[in-house]
């Protein structure tokens, strides 16, 4: 059979047109499904108001729109995935919340400023200052901060002790570390050193320079002003509440020699000394022909007599308690009574002093107000 190249041809061509047809058959019906799913309307969420940055996103700043498939860029988020996050930048009126422009929380600015709880003035002192620092203190501890002051008695070189506690119940609330805060009194710090000509790294603790604590300002005052004149400074860790008051209480033993003396502080009643005043009078006669006689006379005041009448007490809790002429610590001392004593006084003077019923002074943090009840009852037993 002859060969026939016409006919081939024309079929090679008929194939190819079959096959023309069926390619834009087949590309029609794909671009009809894309535009199909492209004009498909979808639900998303845009910002129904401008959100500043670091903004936390909540369900009135979200509001529903639907918009057709080929206009979203990205995938759109479900709510769930919006609200409680926080906003990276500027989020614009109408603007779809994406990923990129959300995060979970704010990042810490390690320059910001840190804002410490306090009630009444947050001040660092340096652990330097006191006579037994304690790096075993934590955040929330209550301290007592106590005004020691040395000093020397003409019969003896003996050195007594006078105390007294300037500042009482002091709370701690954080710690400084060559001008840098730390949660602790301790710090694991890791450090290079040369050993043998060979670099070996070594992890040692570093104590806190400052205790940040929470004191009252003319409290604080005072506490300098006593450590400039040469008083030392204990911290004392205590509790929130003030112990109770007991009729003994052994303090301290004091070694002589061999001896064991055991110091205690009883129960007793504050006993003033009466004041004395010289009164002058001159007397004039009528009828002028007798001279005039001048007089002077010593006048008894009965303190005893005037402190009985009082309705008001306070109760030693310092073991040295200072009477002083006037209601500052720069006064001088006129006597000394001892913890336990009970007191009657007159009023309060400018918060932190007690005026006596003799007219002597005493600071709050050596006394503690009672009852008349108490007190009678105190002095019974």
């Amino acid at each position: 059979m002859k060969f026939n190249k016409q006919i081939a041809v024309i079929l090679v061509l008929i194939s190819l047109l079959f096959s023309a047809v069926g390619g834009a058959y087949y590309f029609y019906t794909q671009n009809q499904k894309t535009m199909k799913i492209n004009n498909q309307v979808r639900a998303v969420y845009v910002a129904s108001k401008e959100i500043k940055k670091h903004t936390k996103i909540t369900k009135s700043d979200l509001k529903q729109i639907n918009i057709a498939r080929k206009y979203i860029l990205t995938t759109p988020l479900l709510k769930k995935e919006i609200i409680g996050k926080f906003s990276k930048e500027n989020i614009y009126k109408d603007d779809m919340f994406r990923k990129e422009k959300l995060i979970k929380s704010i990042p810490k600015d390690k320059n910001s400023t840190v804002i410490r709880k306090f009630k009444l003035n947050s001040y660092n002192i340096a652990f330097s200052m006191f006579s037994n620092p304690n790096f075993s203190i934590k955040k929330g501890d209550i301290l007592n901060i106590i005004s020691v002051y040395q000093g020397t008695t003409k019969k003896s070189n003996n050195s007594p002790n006078s105390v007294q506690y300037v500042a009482t119940q002091i709370p701690v609330i954080g710690f400084l570390l060559n001008g840098k805060e730390v949660d602790k009194t301790f710090k694991k710090v890791k450090v290079t050193k040369t050993i043998k000509k060979k670099k070996v790294t070594q992890t040692i603790e570093k104590k806190a320079t400052e205790i940040l604590i929470d004191i009252d300002s003319k409290v604080l005052l005072q506490l300098i002003d006593d450590y400039n004149r040469g008083h030392q400074l204990w911290m004392v860790k205590t509790g929130k509440k003030e112990p109770k008051v007991k009729k003994v209480v052994v303090k301290k033993e004091i070694i002589k020699g061999e001896k064991i003396i055991k110091i205690s502080y009883p129960i007793k009643l504050y006993k003033p000394k009466n004041r004395y005043s010289n009164m002058k009078a001159t007397i004039h006669y009528g009828d002028e022909k007798e001279a005039a006689v001048t007089k002077n006379r010593v006048v008894k005041v009965d303190m005893q007599k005037r402190c009985n009448n009082s309705d008001k007490y306070l109760i030693g809790i310092s073991n040295h308690i200072s009477l002083r002429r006037g209601a500052t610590f720069g006064y001088k001392i006129v006597r000394t009574v001892y913890r336990n004593y009970i007191i009657p006084y007159d009023k309060m003077e400018n918060k932190y002093w007690f005026k006596t019923c003799d007219g002597l002074y005493i600071h709050k943090n050596e006394v503690k107000e009672i009852t008349k009840k108490y007190a009678l009852k105190r002095l019974a037993k």
